[in-house]
C-alpha cells in the first residue's frame, strides 16, 4: 500500500512565468524546459528578458531557469518574450510542463535508447490535453535513457528502458514500476492518460495534492485506473541511487564528447548568460540543464570541447572536475526570502573555502522550510528556532551560530 500525506490545505503555489512570486527582492519567475534543454537563441531572450529584473538567473534543482527581482506587472512582456523564443509554448500548461531527463540523453556510454524524441513528444502531448493544465506546479515527469541520469525517485511518472529490451519502455507510478511495456511513440499517451488519473482521483478524494504519493493508495489506484499491475511496490528500481553529472568531459557513445560546468550555488547573471548564448551560437550546440544545478553542453569535437571549457570560466561556469562548488547548494537567503534567518549564501562561499574536491554534497537553508535542500543530502544546514541545525554522518547537532556550525562541518573532514 502506497502511504498517503496529510492532506494539503491550500493550492500549489509553485512559480510559473504567468504566476510570478513576490520575493523579498521582487517578483520571481520560473522559465521551465522540457528535459533542460535550451537553445542559444532561447538562452539569450532568457538573458534579455532578465535584465527587467535584478539581472539573475538560477538553475533549479529541477532543471528549470528562475529570473528574480522582475517588477510588478512584468508577467505580460515576460511571456510575450518567452513565446517568441519557444519557451512557452502553451500558457494555460506554464506551470503544468514538468519534464526531467539525463542531460547525456542517449549520448552516455551506459544509455539505451535517445530520449529527445520521447520528451519532445510527452511535452507536445501535455500542451494538448486542456484537463491537464489542472496539473500541480510541483507534478513531475521523469524519462530515463538507461543511464540512470535521468532517473528522480521523487518523479510521480517515469519512463526507462530495461537492458534486455531497450525499445520497450517501463513505466513508474509514484516510485513503483508497472507491468506496461510501451514503446517510444505510444509513451507520451500513456503518462498523460496516467496524469489524468491522477487528476480524477483528486476530485473523487475532494483534496488537494501535489504527487501520487499524497493519495490513499495513490498508485495503486493511478495502475488500477490504467488496467495495470505494479510488479515493484516498494520502487526498488525507482529508489536506487542515482549517479549524478559531475564537472568535466564525457565521451559520449558515438565518440564526441559532451562538457559539463556549473555555476556556484547556481546563480548566474543575466551579462554571463548572454556571453554564453553567444559561445554556443558559434558552435551551433544547445545547453542541457539538470537537477544537480550543471549545464552540459553536448555533441561536440574534442577540440571544441577543450575550448569551451576555457571559454566558460570567463562567464563564471566551473568545467573542472574535483570543484569545492561541486554538490554545495543554498537556497535563495538573506534579502531574497522574508523568512531567512541568515545570510546562507555567504555563509555557503565561506564554506566552499573549507571543502575539497569531492566532497559529499552540501545544502545550506536560511529557515526551517529547507527550500532546495535534496532528498538525502549527506550534509544538511539549515537555521532552526534561532540555532543553526547541523546534520552530517548521519547525526544532527544544534550550533548556537554560523561559526560553532562551520566548526562542526571540519570535524567532519568534509
Amino acid at each position: 500500500m502506497s502511504r498517503c500525506s496529510p492532506h494539503r490545505t491550500s493550492e500549489d503555489r509553485c512559480p510559473g512565468v504567468l504566476a510570478v512570486h513576490e520575493a523579498e527582492d521582487g517578483g520571481l519567475a520560473r522559465i521551465r524546459l522540457a528535459g533542460g534543454r535550451i537553445s542559444a537563441p532561447q538562452l539569450a531572450a532568457v538573458a534579455a528578458a532578465a535584465q527587467a529584473g535584478s539581472g539573475l538567473v538560477e538553475i533549479t534543482g529541477r532543471a528549470n531557469l528562475q529570473l528574480r527581482g522582475l517588477p510588478p506587472g512584468a508577467e505580460a512582456e515576460l511571456a510575450e518574450a518567452l513565446e517568441a523564443a519557444g519557451l512557452l509554448p502553451s500558457r494555460e500548461h506554464d506551470r503544468a510542463r514538468n519534464l526531467l531527463a539525463s542531460p547525456l540523453a542517449g549520448r552516455h556510454p551506459d544509455s539505451l535508447i535517445e530520449t529527445d524524441g520521447i520528451v519532445a513528444g510527452l511535452d507536445a502531448a501535455i500542451c494538448a490535453e486542456s484537463r491537464l493544465a489542472e496539473l500541480p506546479g510541483r507534478f513531475l515527469f521523469a524519462v530515463d535513457d538507461g543511464s540512470g541520469l535521468g532517473r528522480f525517485a521523487g518523479a510521480d511518472l517515469a519512463l526507462a528502458p530495461r537492458a534486455e529490451s531497450p525499445e520497450a519502455l517501463r513505466f513508474w507510478i509514484g516510485g513503483a514500476e508497472t507491468d506496461a511495456v510501451v514503446s517510444a511513440a505510444e509513451a507520451p499517451a500513456l503518462a498523460c492518460r496516467a496524469a489524468l488519473a491522477f487528476l480524477d482521483l483528486c476530485a473523487a478524494d475532494d483534496v488537494v495534492a501535489w504527487h501520487v504519493r499524497e493519495l490513499e493508495n495513490g498508485r495503486e489506484r493511478v495502475a488500477a485506473a490504467l488496467e495495470l499491475e505494479l510488479v515493484d511496490a516498494e520502487g526498488e528500481r525507482a529508489n536506487a541511487p542515482v549517479p549524478g553529472i559531475r564537472p568535466g568531459f564525457q565521451r559520449q557513445r558515438d565518440g564526441r564528447e559532451a562538457v559539463t560546468a556549473l555555476a556556484p550555488l547556481g546563480r548566474l547573471d543575466a551579462a554571463a548568460l548572454a556571453r554564453l548564448a553567444e559561445l554556443l551560437d558559434e558552435l551551433g550546440a544547445e545547453a542541457r540543464l539538470s537537477r544537480w544545478r550543471t549545464l552540459t553542453v553536448a555533441d561536440l569535437e574534442p577540440e571544441q570541447a577543450r575550448s569551451l571549457a576555457a571559454s566558460l570560466e570567463l562567464v563564471d561556469l566551473i568545467a573542472e572536475p574535483d570543484s569545492v562548488w561541486e554538490g554545495l547548494s543554498a537556497c535563495a537567503g538573506l534579502g531574497y526570502c522574508s523568512k531567512a534567518q541568515f545570510d546562507v549564501r555567504a555563509a555557503a562561499e565561506r564554506r566552499a573555502s573549507e571543502r575539497h574536491g569531492g566532497a559529499p554534497a552540501e545544502h545550506w537553508s536560511a529557515c526551517d522550510r529547507r527550500c532546495g535542500e535534496p532528498a538525502r543530502a549527506p550534509i544538511a544546514v539549515a537555521a532552526e528556532g534561532g540555532a543553526i541545525s547541523v546534520r552530517a554522518e548521519g547525526r544532527s547537532r544544534l550550533a548556537a551560530d554560523e561559526r560553532e556550525a562551520l566548526a562542526m562541518l571540519a570535524e567532519v573532514g568534509s
